[in-house]
């Protein structure tokens, strides 16, 4: 064999000044007579019809989609996984809809005709959800559209469609005339559009990228329908001779290598025109630089495909924790799309390997391909292959070519029908489930018209533009199920029946459930305190056994330093406190600030007498204040090995006296005092004020060190004014002028040094209130509880469990939980305390305990 030089590397303007050049030369026809960016797709199949492109978007949307091009096994599941690791894309596994039914669309008919149109959304979606890797949703059940939804939306896009075509025509003094063949596949890439759509959406991502390589033959359509603003391409290009090496060994595709080089090179030259004529709209990368250093070709995808943003599912998180290019990287092994693959089929099974696979993937053609393969691959793709700088190992000219005469192609093409034959005879011995889900998926393929999986949408439901518009946001927002009341549902005796009440099982949530039952203390001067807790750890679907980062101490009781007359210690007061943790070790600062207060605090109170009136407050506020600034500094220090630069915890407290109640504050955890009414409704006070980028007070003290006050779509797009995708909820978060970190839905906290240098800050916010003089009521939460369930709600709750805490805490929680599963489709971590304070009897008992108690100094 000749001796293999290596591939010399073509830079993007060395790359584009090449495409340019071929096919100009090209343009007035190829050597062999036929134009170089051919119109047959991958399978021979006739492409769309091309039709004039507009020079405006049909599209309703202006989001940006992203089409990856080239050839199959090219290692383009790879880079799908990987790509899939970005917060706001999904990159499902192709079920191929445009190549598999465009060339059937002739017997559907007329597509105006809303039957007909129905008959198609039907199959389609049928073919999608039988897909070889199951497409999921963001709860990770498999994926059922919804006909109606998908209808309604091909009804509006085309709508839209054709009222833009006729301004444009109207502009250029020309009629529109319905064209049956023309307007056909307009129908199909609005469902496939649609179906796209219901996939991302179904998932909580913003951007969709679809990975069907040949898609590249419908640029003619995909340019019509997106527009120059919306479309783009990842064109990922592999040495021929490796791609040849991989379809033959792998089930699946072509199996000789004349008719594997022959699809190569045609979808190369579909790529090379759309770099020709519209080079803004494509970024090429080839996988063998993947290989040598994906980190640095991946940073450059990503970079192509825009600023990243925060999607559905993190816009409530208080932070925005945008991964780092190599965590895009390094999770995909472990990421859904490549487990849900890997095991399937032997075509995917390096995704799950990680860096083990890519050691001999690199120029394998060089060891295993036979002369006589490499020959035939070099003869059809030489052109393609030197063009993309891959330096020929047998076939030196045109003329060490071999002639595929017009009997010799057929040779080659029957040749691959016996090995086609023979792979599947295969498949169906070493994994007949592979073997089975493909025959299922292209069962529908074959079904007629008069065939349907979803009779009742076919037969009875049709609906117009104007029905569509009206209906389609609700009829898209359906979760499966509704906001709960309490008569539906028993939230009193939470987490039982959970399911009902969001996406996940009863165990998982009963299992990531705490409950402290209730307990009574007594406290100095006559007050008895009961109370309890609750914890529900939230619900991340990407994240199921996510640690719960709330902590809290219920109940931790102080004693006076001075001694009674029986020689025991009273009382004198009892800590609350809740710690909400955020950030990649939130769940250790949370813990290590709830122990370094408790400890800290009860400590020193201990030794102290606890003092009278303003001094007490002074004394206690003072006691807080020092041990929120040791525990921030402890973690902001790495204390007790955890990393506290991008992670911390609210903090809010309270101490319990006979005379007031005493809170401390960092973050947006909350302290209610709820005085009950027999009546209506109790009179509900704040005892704390949130800490978030909405006072005016912290904004100031943010811009003072530096740092920029703004939504994330805002952050984007530098525009304070912008409302982005989601109007209706622009969360605010604190930045820095240099990068888009730390991104924090609060202002101060404890930890968190990175953000400590933009005026985050853990001084707590205390305040000093005096008991009431009547039985009274406290509830201390984190932001799980608050987000969804309002402070008068909160106290109406409280009112009415008054004898029994711990039913208070299940329905908080419960409740909590519902509405962020019906809103956000996830759930915050839930941690709440409920208190009831009864002041001593006032009767002729309780008057003569009071006087012994105040003659013995108790």
């Amino acid at each position: 064999m000749t001796e293999v030089t290596p591939r010399t590397k073509l830079s993007s303007n060395t790359f584009g000044l090449a495409v340019n050049e071929m096919l100009a030369s090209a343009s007035t026809g190829g050597e062999d007579g036929q134009s170089t960016a051919s119109t047959s797709d991958e399978d021979g199949q006739s492409a769309a019809p091309q039709k004039k492109t507009l020079n405006k978007t049909g599209s309703t949307q202006t989001t940006q989609v992203f089409f990856m091009i080239g050839c199959q096994r090219s290692g383009s599941n790879w880079l799908r996984t990987m790509l899939s690791e970005r917060e706001d894309l999904i990159a499902p596994h192709p079920p191929h809809i445009m190549r598999d039914f465009m060339p059937r669309l002739e017997k559907y008919g007329d597509l105006t005709e809303q039957r007909n149109l129905k008959v198609l959304i039907d199959h389609v979606c049928a073919f999608v959800e039988r897909n070889q890797v199951q497409w999921l949703d963001l709860h990770s059940r498999p994926m059922k559209f919804n006909h109606a939804a998908i209808l309604m939306e091909v009804i509006i896009t085309i709508e839209c469609f054709h009222f833009k075509e006729k301004l444009i025509a109207k502009e250029e003094g020309r009629e529109v005339v319905f064209n049956e063949k023309v307007d056909n596949p307009y129908y199909l890439v609005a469902i496939f559009d649609a179906i796209m759509g219901a996939m991302t959406k179904a998932n909580g991502k913003k951007i969709w990228m679809c990975k069907s390589m040949g898609m590249s033959q419908f640029h003619d359509l995909l340019l019509s329908f997106y527009g120059k603003e919306r479309l783009r391409y990842i064109y990922l290009v592999r040495d021929p001779r490796d791609v040849c090496l991989s379809f033959m060994k792998t089930p699946v595709g072509d199996c000789h290598p004349y008719a594997i080089a022959k699809k190569w090179a045609k979808l190369q030259n579909f790529a090379f025109r759309i770099m020709h004529e519209t080079p803004d709209l494509i970024h090429h990368i080839f996988y063998e630089e993947v290989l040598s250093n994906k980190e640095r070709q991946v940073a450059k995808v990503i970079k192509f495909m825009g600023a990243r943003s925060v999607c559905r599912s993190m816009r409530r998180g208080s932070v925005v924790a945008i991964k780092s290019n190599n965590d895009v990287v390094s999770g995909a092994k472990k990421g859904r799309e490549a487990v849900l693959a890997c095991h399937l089929s032997y075509q995917f099974k390096n995704l799950g390997r990680g860096d083990s696979f890519t050691k001999g993937q690199f120029k394998k053609w060089a060891k295993e391909m036979s002369d006589k393969d490499l020959v035939v691959v070099e003869s059809v793709a030489l052109k393609e292959m030197q063009l993309l700088g891959y330096e020929p190992g047998l076939i030196l000219t045109k003329d060490d070519c071999i002639d595929f005469t017009e009997e010799l192609q057929e040779k080659c093409s029957a040749a691959n029908k016996t090995l086609i034959e023979k792979m599947n005879a295969d498949l169906a011995i070493s994994n007949p489930k592979d073997l089975q889900r493909r025959k299922i998926q292209a069962a529908v393929l074959e079904k007629t018209t008069m065939e349907h999986f979803n009779g009742e949408f076919v037969k009875k439901f049709s609906i117009d533009v104007d029905g569509a518009l009206e209906s389609i946001d609700s009829i898209q927002n359906d979760k499966g199920f509704q906001r709960l009341l309490n008569s539906e549902f028993d939230f009193q005796n939470w987490p039982a029946n959970a399911s009902k009440a969001g996406f996940q099982p009863d165990k998982e949530v009963q299992e990531r459930f705490e409950v402290q039952e209730k307990q009574k203390l007594k406290l100095k001067g006559g007050l008895t305190i009961t109370f309890a807790a609750a914890s529900q750890g939230g619900y991340y679907p990407s994240e199921r056994d996510k640690a719960n980062q709330d902590a809290y101490i219920a109940g931790a009781p102080v004693s006076d330093a001075k001694r009674t007359l029986f020689l025991k210690k009273k009382k004198s007061g009892i800590l609350f406190a809740v710690f909400d943790g955020h950030g990649p070790s939130g769940a250790e600062c949370a813990r290590h600030a709830r122990a370094y207060v408790e400890e800290n605090f009860v400590n020193v109170m201990k030794h102290d007498r606890l003092k009278k009136g303003l001094d007490q407050s002074i004394h206690v506020s003072s006691i807080l204040e020092t041990s929120y600034h040791d525990a921030s500094s402890y973690l902001e220090k790495g204390g007790g090995g955890v990393n506290g630069s991008h992670s911390g915890t609210t903090a809010t407290s309270l101490f319990v006296t006979k005379d007031f109640l005493h809170t401390a504050n960092v973050g947006d955890s909350r302290c209610l005092l709820i005085e009950p009414n027999l009546h209506g409704k109790p009179s509900v006070v704040a005892l704390t004020v949130d800490h978030t980028p909405d006072r005016e007070d912290e904004i100031k003290r943010i811009e003072a060190h530096g740092g920029i006050v703004m939504s994330s779509d805002q952050y984007d797009n530098n525009d304070l004014t912008y409302n982005g995708l989601d109007p209706n909820f622009q969360q605010k978060r604190i930045w820095s002028k240099s990068g888009k970190w730390p991104g924090t839905a609060f202002t101060r906290s404890i930890g968190d040094a990175v953000a400590k240098k933009l005026g985050v800050s853990a001084d707590p916010e205390c305040a000093n209130f005096s008991m009431p003089t009547s039985n009274a009521m406290f509830v201390l939460g984190s932001d799980g509880v608050f987000d969804f369930v309002p402070d008068e709600e909160v106290g109406g709750i409280v009112q009415k469990y008054a004898d029994d805490p711990e039913k208070a805490c299940r329905e908080l929680v419960g409740k909590a939980w519902n509405r962020w599963c019906d809103n956000e489709e996830r759930s915050d971590d839930i941690t709440v305390i409920v208190g009831h304070v009864k002041h001593l009897s006032r009767g002729i008992l309780g008057n003569v305990q009071r006087q012994f108690t105040r003659r013995v100094g108790l």
